[in-house]
């Protein structure tokens, strides 16, 4: 199945659920667009009975965002980068049901470690893979890719190591062992590892030793917050116990590689 069809599919399922807790459709939510689906869109008076299937899905998940109180735009049946946008907030919404919390707002982020930017990771941290320190991990972390092999230690860079190890006592306070487990925050994914980006030409941050990576298989790289575990209400206490160190999650500032945090700006 294409991309393209399997995000057609994905529309026409929320729109089927919601025709039929509307009492307007009562066959199989299965993400075709039949003449079922189409009857039951014609019961909406909003949406005219002259356009296509395909534009009356997308005017009836513009009439669920505003609903919502979701900008979707006018209620145009034409799938834009608006539309697009706010049905990924309607998803979130119907997952967890709250909003998802904005993430383009512009306010200054907590450093109170003066962690460096980007471009002056050498000159605050020095060679790549060098200054390490061995943590004592707070709690017992699980190899994601091999999860019957426990870590209880890691080399992180000696600058970060003692914000590292406030930040996952605060994990642990605020979680408790059996939660953490349950939530995959013990799957750990590394920190230091001296090689390049992925897809990229500079060095990653994790060659310095100040990068971590939890849960990848759940957080892809390239997952935005609709499909990373992270993006989730349950882990916000998590990221507030990182932010409150400085540390930054590319998930939450840019929306995607949701596995991986920083200490870096």
């Amino acid at each position: 199945m294409t991309a393209l069809r399997a995000e057609m599919k994905a529309r026409v399922r929320v729109v089927q659920r919601e025709l039929h807790a509307r009492h307007l459709y009562a066959s199989t939510i299965d993400g075709i667009l039949g003449s079922k689906t189409e009857k039951a869109l014609d019961a909406i008076t909003a949406i005219p009975l002259t356009w296509p299937k395909s534009r009356k899905i997308t005017a009836f998940i513009q009439m669920m965002c505003n609903e919502s109180s979701i900008e979707a735009g006018p209620m145009d049946g034409y799938w834009g980068p608006q539309t697009a946008f706010a049905f990924d907030s309607l998803q979130y919404l119907l997952q967890y049901n709250t909003l998802p919390p904005l993430w383009r707002d512009e306010k200054p982020s907590l450093n109170p470690n003066h962690w460096p930017v980007e471009n002056e990771l050498q000159q605050f941290y020095g060679e790549r893979g060098e200054n390490q320190s061995r943590i004592q991990l707070p709690y017992p972390h699980r190899l994601a890719w091999d999860k019957r092999k426990v870590v209880h230690s890691c080399l992180c860079h000696e600058k970060v190591h003692d914000s590292l190890e406030r930040v996952l006592r605060s994990v642990l306070d605020h979680y408790g062992l059996e939660e953490i487990k349950q939530l995959r925050l013990d799957l750990w994914g590394g920190c230091l590892n001296v090689r390049k980006m992925r897809g990229g030409s500079r060095w990653s941050t994790h060659s310095w030793g100040v990068a971590m990576d939890y849960d990848p298989s759940n957080n892809s790289y390239k997952w935005g917050r609709d499909r990373a575990a992270f993006a989730a209400p349950v882990y916000d206490p998590w990221w507030q116990c990182w932010e409150a160190e400085g540390w930054q999650s590319l998930g939450r500032r840019k929306n995607y590689d949701w596995m991986h945090i920083q200490a870096v700006r």
